[in-house]
């Protein structure tokens, strides 16, 4: 796991400290390691539905690392389209949790063909898992979790989907530079999706003894991750 999902280059060792986007870079480093060091040696839920949400978890954390490359070497539009596939991962990741149907795990798991294909193109969007995961809080979904991808669909979406589709976003970037401002921001909400992701693989863990070290990365990393929710 560790070494298929993080390049121990991709962030300098020794960051200049009067550059906050080669200090953010780093602490975003140290933030995956942490995580993949509570998760070293963890068994993970072995039924169907916990096979296919840590599949699409690792999935989300690739697209984490793959974030933080691209703006380690200078792209940061393709940094941000990154970050829409990160979400969705994720998100996929949590419905597979708590609540996707046993057909539609069936599919995801269902070995590549024309036909298995077309039929997981009738899974639900985005917005879709994200209300059927709302109507299972206090059922075993915890209210954060639900609020976090509310919040983040509702603030980021718009933006994200210029980016991948391109729009205004990227072009005007691309035309007028990509202030340090939204690249720490871009980082800081990558972060908050990694960190998200690690809580989801740690609840697929069953164990109380990695799930509650997990709980103390927010202020651990506050620095380097978004506010918290009131």
């Amino acid at each position: 796991m560790h070494d298929t999902l993080y390049d121990d280059g991709m962030e300098k060792e020794n960051p200049n400290p009067d550059d906050p986007l080669e200090r953010m870079l780093h602490r975003s480093g140290e933030l995956h390691e942490k995580l993949l060091s509570l998760l070293d040696g963890a068994e993970f839920d072995g039924s169907l539905r916990g096979e296919a949400a840590f599949g699409m978890c690792f999935v989300a954390l690739e697209h984490g690392a793959a974030l933080r490359a691209l703006m380690a070497f200078g792209l940061p539009n393709s940094a941000v389209s990154l970050m829409r596939l990160q979400f969705e991962a994720l998100t996929r990741a949590m419905w597979l949790i708590y609540a996707a149907s046993d057909q539609a795990i069936a599919k995801l798991l269902a070995p590549l063909t024309l036909e298995s294909e077309q039929a997981a193109k009738n899974l639900p969007g985005a917005s879709e898992m994200i209300n059927q995961i709302g109507k299972r809080v206090g059922q075993g979904v915890p209210v954060a979790a639900h609020q976090m991808l509310v919040r983040f669909k509702n603030v980021s979406w718009h933006a994200m989907n210029s980016f991948v589709h391109g729009g205004i976003h990227p072009l005007r970037r691309s035309a007028e530079g990509f202030p340090v401002h939204l690249a720490l921001q871009v980082l800081r909400n990558g972060n908050g999706l990694t960190t998200m992701t690690g809580m989801a693989l740690a609840i697929l863990t069953g164990d109380e003894a990695i799930a509650k070290p997990m709980t103390k990365i927010q202020p651990e990393f506050a620095d380097c991750l978004p506010d918290l929710l009131e």
